[in-house]
């Protein structure tokens, strides 16, 4: 049914049998095309070229018999069947000419047609490749900038602490430590070559399509005290003289719905900062409710603050402030980057509010409250990146 359909309405396309000339007041009324031609016409009735042979036809009869008759004051039968003869033999190779003309004018729209349907063709073809070898160029860029960065901060971050164990080596070897003494330094070392690794590969595994949580019931306030407790017998913090410290809520604290493991992360390296970036005054740590449904957890110093420049690329790998890069060379600039990615995996958000360099800052991330949520193994919390940009290789391959 649907074939025949489609075969009827292609019929009644012009240049098919079917085809009807509604332009055509002869064929409108006839409902039937009266010639061969008329198929591939598409003129009204008053531009069609048989009637204008007809009209041309006629005077011509008319004119001739004039002739004659003004010649030999009559009109002999010799006269009538030259001038019909002349008619007849005119009008057969005007019919022919006539029906090549429409042909061909109908073959030419055609083909006019389908070149104009070919260009459009084309030049959207050539459009669409140009707008994906510019797309493809652009991504090349920002994966050769990023491996520049990597291979930068890799080779920052590792060979600090690579020197400190090799130092730490030659002074037991040199006698100059003993071996408890170097072995300190060289487990201090390795510890700080394990933290940037592990850096460098949770920035890998956020690159990827998704980053699997285990959320449950968390007390966020007992990791809150227990952080707190271990960062202010942090050196840096003692010899700053910084107050680190969490206030009460005037309401009662709800237990939070999230990846304790990850979270603590997030609020260790958000105290970590603080503590880098603050030579003096204090880190506080505060509590508010965001909507009934989520926990806000806010940490603020009395810094070197961030300037409107800072703000716009604080959460991006490898980026840093102006004057984090002063206080804290040996900075990855991967922190913040895992840490906002981290939330945004716990359906939280991770925000930053400065009032300007030299003037604090106070960073605050949400978490969902619990409410008897259970976890759904059918459901993965997904960190969603649209362009993956793979930046860690091995034997040449890209892993991932």
């Amino acid at each position: 049914m649907a074939g025949g359909a489609q075969i009827k309405k292609e019929k009644k396309e012009i240049g098919g049998s079917g085809y009807l000339n509604n332009n055509c007041w002869l064929v409108k009324n006839l409902k039937y095309p009266p010639y061969k031609r008329c198929q591939y016409c598409e003129f009204k009735f008053r531009h069609c070229l048989f009637l204008q042979y007809q009209a041309i036809s006629l005077i011509l009869i008319i004119t001739f018999l004039s002739l004659f008759f003004l010649i030999e004051k009559r009109l002999s039968l010799l006269s009538i069947i030259t001038v019909f003869t002349l008619v007849i033999v005119y009008g057969y190779f005007f019919n022919r000419s006539t029906e090549k003309i429409i042909k061909s004018n109908f073959f030419l729209n055609q083909t006019k047609d389908a070149l104009k349907e070919l260009t459009d063709n084309l030049e959207a073809k050539v459009n669409d490749q140009t707008k994906d070898i510019k797309e493809k160029s652009r991504y090349l860029q920002e994966l050769l900038s990023m491996k520049t960065d990597f291979l930068r901060v890799v080779n920052h971050q590792l060979n600090t602490p690579i020197s400190i164990v090799r130092g730490a080596f030659s002074m037991m070897d040199e006698k100059i430590w003993n071996a408890a003494k170097s072995s300190e330094a060289i487990k201090a070392g390795f510890e700080r070559i394990t933290q940037t690794v592990q850096d460098f590969w949770d920035a890998y595994e956020l690159e990827g399509e998704k980053m699997k949580m285990k959320p449950a019931k968390t007390d966020l306030a007992a990791i809150v005290e227990r952080l707190i407790t271990e960062k202010r017998q942090l050196p840096l913090a003692s010899k700053r003289k910084l107050a680190i410290s969490a206030s009460q809520p005037d309401f009662a604290l709800p237990a939070a719905w999230c990846d304790g493991k990850k979270i603590t992360h997030v609020i260790s390296n958000l105290l970590d900062n603080a503590i880098y970036y603050t030579e003096q005054g204090s880190v506080a740590v505060s509590y508010e409710l965001a909507d009934k449904k989520y926990l806000k957890i806010k940490v603020a110093d009395t810094g070197s603050g961030l300037s409107a420049e800072d703000k716009k690329i604080l959460f991006q790998k490898f980026s840093r402030g102006r004057a984090a890069k002063s206080l804290r060379p040996d900075g990855s600039g991967l922190g913040l980057y895992i840490s906002k990615k981290i939330v945004e995996g716990n359906d939280g958000i991770m925000a930053c509010d400065s009032r300007g360099l030299g003037r604090g800052s106070t960073f605050s991330f949400t978490v969902p409250i619990y409410q008897n949520q259970q976890p759904d193994k059918a459901r993965e919390a997904r960190i969603i990146k649209k362009d993956k940009i793979v930046i860690f290789e091995k034997n040449n391959q890209p892993l991932g």
